[in-house]
């Protein structure tokens, strides 16, 4: 409509050898008259959310909306459009969706592979609210990037007569929903590995092995504790006797994830931070421990398993980890060496297959424990050539890329 005011006025200027200023006029009317219209939308509403606990990317999820007419009229033709918001971005995060290309001698702007948009919404037609009437509809919402979602508000639309233009009410309602890591379908691994002797663990074994359980009564030996002494056997034999306990031996998994890498294109990370969902809900911890371990803002540890957090909270935790380039690696070697003894088998998510990265897996696998190596690398990025401390080892290596990671994760039940 706009095109043809335009047009028509510039090809009309001329009223005596052309008709196209009967073509503005009418257009100009018509236009004015849609404006006018908008402006008798006076509405108040009021709104309230139900939103789930959780939501995964790249997964719709459904909520309801209770959406109530606060004005004094009978409202008609609205619609209602979700404002969500994003989170608080540094200025380089800003401006990382376009960067210089990577070629010498070149200026051209290149946009970042990940999706800057948060989410998709489709807008949502409301029937005819009465006056202090209101209404509950559904609402599906598509987030395509894990972290918290937070709703803003939302806009109560309503178009004029001839459907041109379209004015809004806002309605502030702030909310927030967690959105977890995308997950991919993992083969059934066997991660080999037997019951490891848990210094300190009887709290832990007591709920997912063996733990200091009575077995049977011995005799008295030098050094054994005061406080295993059995004194009603004592008196009745008349020689000291103690209880026997076994030890504490249960299974304990290592999850690693690799958080150093360029910033500027965070979809390998991404994709990382998602195969390692996808183990920490693959793995089982019925019957074992999974130690989750990275780096953020300093090096962390993170056990999932009976008796203590379950999978879900890793993947909270997931949600919310972040690239530090300005770490050093050192670190979450130190943090896997420290634990290591403790562990009976380990899964590293790596972005580099660089010297230290390969040094790491090599100080994983003098200790003897199973490993498995992932390393997730930018699209196009061909495999390593030299595969270092997991030469002989080739099964239990995987080189996966943005775009593919699922069909290449299927390969692992092969190996």
């Amino acid at each position: 409509m706009l095109t043809g005011v335009v047009f028509t006025a510039l090809i009309g200027v001329d009223i005596s050898s052309s008709m196209a200023y009967q073509g503005f006029a009418l257009l100009a009317a018509v236009s004015l008259l849609a404006f006018a219209g908008t402006m008798r939308f006076q509405g108040r509403f009021s709104l309230q959310r139900r939103l789930p606990r959780y939501a995964s990317a790249g997964e719709p999820f459904g909520y309801t909306i209770t959406v109530r007419n606060e004005s004094g009229a009978v409202q008609r033709g609205l619609t209602l459009l979700e404002e969500v918001g994003d989170p608080v971005e540094s200025l380089g995060e800003a401006l990382r969706p376009l960067r210089p290309a990577r070629r010498a001698g070149s200026f051209k702007l290149v946009r970042s592979p990940v999706r800057r948009r948060l989410a998709h919404f489709t807008p949502i037609p409301l029937p005819d609210l009465a006056t202090a009437g209101e209404v509950e509809v559904t609402a599906r919402l598509w987030p395509q990037r894990r972290g918290p979602l937070r709703f803003m508000g939302a806009r109560v639309s309503r178009t004029d007569p001839f459907g041109l233009l379209r004015t809004f009410v806002r309605v502030e309602w702030p909310q927030t929903v967690l959105v977890l890591p995308k997950r991919y379908k993992v083969p059934s691994l066997a991660l080999p590995g037997h019951e490891a002797y848990q210094v300190g663990g009887v709290a832990q074994a007591a709920a997912v092995g063996q733990s200091e359980e009575f077995v049977s009564l011995r005799h008295y030996r030098r050094g054994d504790p005061m406080r295993h002494i059995h004194w009603r056997s004592w008196a009745r034999i008349g020689e000291p006797i103690v209880k026997e306990f076994e030890d504490e031996f249960f299974v304990r998994h290592g999850l690693v994830l690799d958080t150093f890498d360029d910033p500027d294109d965070p979809e390998p990370f991404e994709e990382a931070v998602s195969v390692a969902a996808s183990f920490a809900c693959a793995i089982g911890t019925q019957e074992s421990l999974l130690d989750l371990m990275f780096v953020g803002v300093k090096a962390f540890r993170f056990t999932a398993g009976r008796g203590l957090a379950q999978s879900d909270q890793l993947l909270e935790i997931l949600a919310c980890a972040r690239l530090t380039p300005e770490a050093e690696l050192s670190t979450l070697s130190a943090l896997v060496m420290e634990h290591l003894s403790s562990l009976t088998a380990c899964v590293c998510v790596l972005l580099k297959w660089d010297p230290a990265r390969q040094e790491l897996v090599r100080r994983i696998r003098q200790s003897g424990i199973p490993l498995r190596v992932l390393v997730v690398l930018p699209r196009g990025t061909p495999p390593p050539a030299d595969l270092g401390p997991m030469a002989d080892r080739p099964g239990a290596f995987r080189v996966l890329h943005p775009g593919s990671v699922e069909e290449e994760l299927a390969s692992l039940g092969g190996s």
